[in-house]
């Protein structure tokens, strides 16, 4: 897909300038005049390969950034076979051998239960509800704290669900990032 995407730019770029040095005179008794055919075919030319140049730059762009499907963060390799097993599996499935449970790597940015908090009381019964539900509690902006970080958005929806059914707590989703500046580093 994406090369035919840079065909498709390249054939696009190729008729624009074409078109762009096409001649849209004929001569005449005393000179050269604009010939409205030639002016025609001049703009179908521009307006295709301004198109197929678009629609080419926009596929390239869209195939090229796809992860492989084996990029998963909770799958391993085998050690025995070499087929892709749960990073938490003891026993690979394939071939029955026994495997070590790899811990999953701590997670420094994902999606959050955000819990507003005042600084007193209310942070710390937050805080309590959170390592009640065997949630990882992690700093936000200010006073507020979060549950998380998760892998996807589901798993902080779920996590909204549960202090609020669980512990009557109000909490949001919100995503986490380590480059915006905005939250204090995770430690490790």
């Amino acid at each position: 897909m994406r090369a035919f995407g840079i065909t498709a730019a390249a054939i696009g770029a190729l008729m624009l300038i074409g078109a762009l040095v096409m001649d849209v005179s004929v001569p005449a008794g005393l000179g050269r005049v604009n010939n409205i055919g030639l002016m025609g075919e001049r703009q179908n030319y521009t307006i295709i390969g301004g198109i197929l140049l678009i629609v080419g730059i926009l596929m390239a762009r869209k195939s090229g950034g796809q992860p492989p499907a084996e990029a998963d963060s909770d799958t391993r390799p085998c050690p025995a076979c070499a087929e892709l097993i749960k990073t938490a599996a003891t026993k690979c499935r394939f071939c029955g051998e026994a495997v070590e449970s790899v811990p999953a790597p701590k997670l420094k940015q994902g999606w959050v239960a955000s819990i507003p908090c005042r600084p007193d009381e209310d942070r710390s019964r937050s805080e309590q509800a959170v390592i009640a539900l065997g949630l990882p509690v992690v700093p936000m902006e200010g006073s507020n704290i979060g549950a998380g970080p998760f892998s996807t958005k589901d798993e902080a929806k779920a996590a909204v669900k549960r202090l609020s059914n669980e512990h009557s707590i109000y909490a949001t989703v919100d995503y986490r990032d380590t480059v915006s500046g905005k939250f204090p580093p995770l430690l490790d």
